[in-house]
């Protein structure tokens, strides 16, 4: 269910030599289904750990990374597992009480004081077409409010995006950092398997 050209990236999270991965990629790049997969196969490995998935606008959630997670979980025959709920928006294991929230930073005040269910952790964080936020500046005040209490070492933090029309947008710079435990990671259609996209 994972494109070859993740593979390495896949390996590296799952040593936990990666604490941040930044996936350029247009459309039909297979970066959300990699990291869907990737987020929901690794909760499922640690029944202490959740996810919160960020969205800029909050009401563009349930149509993109709600709907990707929703895909992921039955994508890997786990329906039973997970309920869905909408209000609030949120997958959840019963069995575990373990969580992935969904949240829009345009509410961000909304992201102080989240804590994980039953005594757990955070362990994943995804931002969502980040070219859509204001800058890192933001991005790392959730980040710090929401994985406070986590080791850093292993928590993962996701940043996708499309290449942006501007040359002058703030991503592209922030893609150039080098930061100790980030990974960078560049795919597009010619990547995927044929059959997965079709003419």
């Amino acid at each position: 269910m994972v494109a070859p050209v993740f593979w390495p990236v896949h390996r590296a999270i799952a040593r936990g030599t990666v604490q941040e991965l930044v996936a350029k990629g247009g459309r039909g790049s297979g970066k959300s289904s990699f990291i869907s997969l990737c987020i929901l196969t690794m909760l499922m490995r640690d029944p202490r750990a959740s996810a919160v998935i960020y969205r800029k606008v909050g009401d563009t959630l349930r149509d993109t990374v709600y709907e990707q997670m929703v895909w992921a979980v039955e994508k890997l025959g786990v329906s039973a597992y997970w309920q869905r709920k909408t209000s609030p928006m949120e997958l959840q294991c019963p069995a575990t009480g373990q969580k992935i929230l969904f949240r829009g930073a345009d509410k961000a005040e909304k992201s102080k004081g989240l804590k994980a269910p039953n005594g757990g952790y955070f362990r994943f964080l995804w931002f969502e077409e980040l070219t859509e936020f204001d800058g890192m500046a933001d991005v790392r005040t959730i980040k710090a409010s929401v994985l406070r209490g986590t080791e850093s070492r292993r928590a993962v933090t996701f940043y996708s995006y499309n290449p942006p029309m501007s040359a002058q947008n703030w991503v592209n710079g922030e893609a150039l950092q080098e930061v100790p435990g980030r990974r960078k990671h560049h795919s597009d259609y010619r990547q995927m398997p044929p059959e997965w996209l079709g003419e």
